[in-house]
């Protein structure tokens, strides 16, 4: 029980954390249903530029915009090439506890301008072919709020309607992401890490798959390991590229083809990026 207290204690404040966003974010979608007309609009939010502002967004030190775009993205506001470059560009943790380190100055440097760049080339390549598949259908049907709550669509901002939402948005990631933290605890860090001591050329597959692993302290177990020896920039970089917080649990609420195409994407994005960096290095 002693082990348990602070496993639950760090669940719930890291859950805590992202409610604040997640709540802004269906306020967002609540007054777009009532305020926007999403037939004729849509488009303006899943536009060549999405991909630019997804790797601008998660270059910001945390994963409450990877967070916010998995759930826009859920509700087909933004396009997958803007989703996957969210998710390639964020860092989580990663940057903080480097900067704690000023002899990694110019490696925090190095892996912003790689995040940047990954992100940037995958999220238009997606959003290229994503254009080319569906360009005779220019406008998107939009996910209504009050459609995937079973409501009907009322006249007026519910406030009230949005909070319940969110709340039992919240506490679905809270319960997952308690079970997978224990999970985690168990094995333990150097089990985990042991997985990836081999300094193959495949140990940037191997990092990015362990960045799949949903949950802020994933980015922190990679750095640290990056800054132990045991992972390569290639590595680490891609890791960091498939590590996004909590928004996979956020996608996987859908469980639609989409969401798999996502997640997919983005692995298979982080993957070959690391390869090629491990053979550049």
């Amino acid at each position: 029980m002693s082990h348990f207290l602070p496993i639950f204690l760090d669940t719930f404040l890291d859950t805590l954390a992202i409610f604040p966003l997640l709540l802004l974010v269906y306020i967002l979608l609540e007054v777009l249903e009532h305020r926007w007309d999403l037939s004729q609009n849509a488009h303006l939010l899943t536009g060549p530029v999405g991909p630019l502002l997804g790797a601008i967004a998660g270059c910001v030190p945390q994963c409450g915009f990877s967070a916010a775009a998995a759930t826009l993205f859920n509700y087909k506001r933004i396009s997958g090439g803007a989703l996957v470059a969210v998710f390639l560009a964020t860092s989580d943790e990663a940057l903080p506890i480097l900067l704690a380190h000023p002899e990694h100055f110019t490696t925090v440097l190095q892996l912003l301008l790689c995040k940047i760049g990954i992100a940037l080339f995958w999220g238009y390549c997606l959003w290229f072919v994503t254009w080319l598949r569906y360009r005779r259908y220019p406008v998107l049907q939009p996910v209504l709020l009050t459609e995937e709550c079973h409501h009907e669509k009322t006249e007026h901002f519910s406030f009230f309607h949005v909070l319940q939402h969110t709340a039992y948005i919240t506490i679905y990631l809270f319960v997952t992401m308690l079970i997978i933290n224990s999970i985690t605890a168990w094995l333990g860090a150097e089990r985990i890490g042991a997985l990836l001591l081999s300094h193959s050329i495949w140990q940037p597959v191997l990092a990015a798959i362990v960045g799949l692993i949903p949950g802020c302290g994933t980015s922190i177990l990679l750095v640290s390991l990056f800054l132990q020896g045991s992972l390569s920039f290639g590595s680490v970089t891609a890791g960091l590229c498939s590590s996004a917080g909590f928004s996979y649990l956020i996608l996987l609420q859908k469980r639609n083809s989409r969401t798999l195409l996502a997640i997919i994407c983005t692995f298979f994005a982080a993957a070959v990026s690391g390869l090629l960096l491990e053979l550049i290095l």
